[in-house]
């Protein structure tokens, strides 16, 4: 083998495929776009390029000879393409155009039918034609040629009229078109005169795609819709809270573009108390969804799930089996998970992004009405503020109600009544962007005057919401003759005093998350289980009534007979007994008191998130320190006050002794 054998292949091929330079006569008045060349090889050129041989050529004008100009011609690839259709993606962030482009090599064989980022195509970085198709196409080297590749590609395309464009949408709700409200869904649009063609939809892969709706229900099949519907309200017999609340959900989230929907709702109970099969009803309201085919649960990722609650906008959003209990470390993920879901959707933002440029990237939020169905409550009292939050047992259930109410969703009723109120709220929904805020700002100063929902600041909002969607939805029932004024009115006082008995649960969820009763919980339950102790001030010795209550054991009896007794764990502060009228204190000792609290919480297999600086501010807006001190340079009152303990003086936090000791 001689050294110029062992030349790599790539560079036989590439000398291989450089053509010689050819020169030809330039002929006045051109040669248009019809073909050219001899015998069965035929041309067709356009502007400064040529198809030639199956492949892309271009053409140049150049000074050769003493007598005048001629024509140089010098292919640009191996093949031919043309984009047969621009497509924008609008996922209701930044829109994303696609260019479809299909091709055939100069063999003949075809090319397989590509989307190509726009960006991608028009970027002079890289090669969209290897990183759609691979090896098989070739380009000629030089930024110059790619250059003129794209733009022969874009000038063939044209030659027969602008390139086809069309939109399509990635997420459900509405969407004002031609300046008309369109109802964004799987199968189309739903618009004033009903569902419509023409618009298309794509949510992707899974379950995503079954959010579709039918043709509008009307006359005898939208009341028998109708009663079907208004069957959820007896789901659940022994807390008729859980149908009502879930009826408002679902005329609620269409709303969601006349006034943000920034609360979840939170199903849960133990394995078997049908809370998924439920949830699968309200959903059934937005398409073919059953209890084995929910779009979302808690093994997907986080963004997996933020991205899919911002495409099922104006629409309930299920996010299934919230369960951490399979270990401590799989627990903490979940509830994270589940924090960072439930902020995302009360501050109606996503997490900021930047991208490799440094510049911020649009963040997904979710934008539909969320249902969730869990095995346990999330962590936190600022969460559950974000959430109604409903318990269910499997004696709740109705079955037969549940079984009618199955049977109605698989028959298409739900979905049928749903285009239907849809079709109602498309001309009326200008109007309702400025009227439904208003009624739910009412509603809201009348649940705060007559103290309907008062378990948190935000309970009265959500409230609000809530009566005010079935309000809407009542209004539309009424006038689509399905039910007459009077059932109307019974209806909404029903609702409202269902909602109302939702809202007064919340009160002791709420007291369960308390960061400062929790505190409380902690550390009483510390001292009785001998993990800390409380001294008496005086003689740093057992208090004297009650010492296992504050963290003393039995030390059998001293020689005289008396009860010796032994401390366990830390001293975590002082017991001052009762004097001149005043009841017995504890005085704590605040970072000791707060690591064990911290540590106990630990070992329990849980976690104590809140920092001391925000306790002790919590504890002391709550009325729970007994004395305080002016501070001068803060402005603010020192909660730990100076205090004699054994002779020497300490700066301890007081509290009553009552708070303290376990009963």
């Amino acid at each position: 083998m001689t050294q110029e054998d062992k030349r790599p292949v790539l560079e036989l091929v590439d000398t291989a495929k450089r053509p010689p330079r050819k020169i030809i006569p330039n002929k006045k008045g051109g040669n248009g776009g019809g073909s050219g060349g001899s015998g069965a090889s035929k041309e067709q050129r356009f502007g400064d390029y040529l198809i030639k041989h199956g492949a892309f050529h271009q053409t140049k004008t150049v000074r050769d000879g003493p007598d005048g100009s001629g024509t140089v011609e010098f292919p640009l690839c191996d093949f031919t393409c043309r984009i047969v259709e621009e497509i924008t993606s609008d996922d209701g962030l930044v829109d994303a155009t696609f260019l479809r482009i299909e091709g055939r090599r100069a063999s003949g064989a075809l090319l397989p039918l590509v989307d190509v980022p726009a960006k991608s195509f028009y970027s002079s970085q890289g090669n969209w034609a290897n990183e759609h198709w691979g090896t098989l196409p070739f380009i000629y080297p030089g930024a110059a040629k790619k250059d003129n590749l794209r733009a022969c590609i874009h000038l063939f395309s044209q030659l027969n009229g602008d390139v086809p464009r069309r939109t399509v949408f990635k997420f459900t709700g509405w969407k004002k078109l031609d300046d008309r409200w369109h109802y964004l869904t799987g199968s189309g649009a739903m618009t004033t005169e009903g569902l419509i063609g023409g618009v298309e939809v794509d949510l992707g892969a899974g379950h995503m795609s079954r959010y579709q709706l039918p043709v509008s229900l009307t006359g005898e099949p939208l009341k028998q819709a109708v009663s079907d519907a208004l069957a959820l309200l007896d789901v659940c017999p022994s807390k008729p809270h859980i149908g009502v609340a879930l009826l408002a959900a679902v005329a609620r989230a269409p709303l969601g573009e006349c006034h943000p929907t920034d609360f979840a709702v939170w199903l849960h109970g133990l394995t078997g108390s049908r809370k998924s099969a439920i949830a699968a009803i309200a959903l059934a309201f937005f398409g073919n969804f059953t209890a084995r085919s929910f779009p979302s649960n808690w093994s997907d990722s986080v963004n997996d799930c933020e991205t899919k609650s911002h495409q099922a906008k104006d629409a309930v959003f299920v996010v299934d089996d919230f369960k951490p209990s399979v270990s401590q470390a799989e627990a903490s993920k979940l509830h994270a998970m589940a924090e960072r879901l439930v902020r995302n959707t009360g501050n109606q933002a996503g997490r900021g992004r930047r991208d490799s440029n440094m510049q911020a990237k649009s963040a997904p939020y979710n934008r539909s009405l969320m249902l969730i169905t869990a095995e346990d409550l999330p962590r936190g009292q600022s969460l559950l503020g974000r959430l109604l939050i409903l318990e269910l047992a499997g004696a709740d259930v109705d079955n037969n109600a549940l079984t009618r109410l199955q049977r109605a969703a698989a028959d298409g009723h739900f979905t049928g009544l749903m285009s239907a109120y849809l079709q109602w709220l498309a001309p009326r929904l200008d109007q309702l962007k400025k009227d439904f805020p208003s009624n739910v700002e009412v509603c809201r100063n009348a649940a705060i005057r007559d103290g309907l929902a008062s378990s948190h600041p935000r309970a009265p909002e959500i409230y609000a919401n809530l009566v005010a969607g079935a309000e809407t939805f009542l209004e539309f029932l009424e006038g689509a003759g399905a039910v007459s004024n009077d059932q109307s009115n019974t209806l909404l006082s029903s609702i409202e005093t269902g909602l109302q008995q939702a809202f007064s649960e919340q009160g002791a969820y709420q007291t369960d998350q308390d960061e400062v009763e929790r505190f409380l919980q902690l550390l009483r339950a510390a001292l009785s289980s001998g993990n800390a102790h409380i001294a008496c001030r005086l003689k740093l010795g057992p208090p004297e009534t009650r010492p296992y209550a504050w963290g003393w054991r039995d030390a059998g009896t001293d020689m005289v007979g008396d009860k010796n007794y032994n401390p366990m764990g830390d001293c975590i502060g002082y017991y001052a007994a009762p004097k001149d009228n005043n009841p017995a204190e504890v005085w704590l000792q605040q970072d000791t008191a707060f690591k064990i609290v911290q540590q106990f919480a630990r070992n329990q297999g849980d976690a104590f998130l809140l920092s001391p600086s925000s306790l002790w501010r919590r504890m002391h807006e709550k009325g729970l320190i007994v004395h305080t001190e002016p501070d001068a340079a803060r402005n603010k009152p020192r909660l730990a006050v100076k205090r004699i303990v054994a002779g020497q003086g300490k700066r301890v936090m007081v509290l009553s002794a009552d708070l303290v000791e376990s009963g």
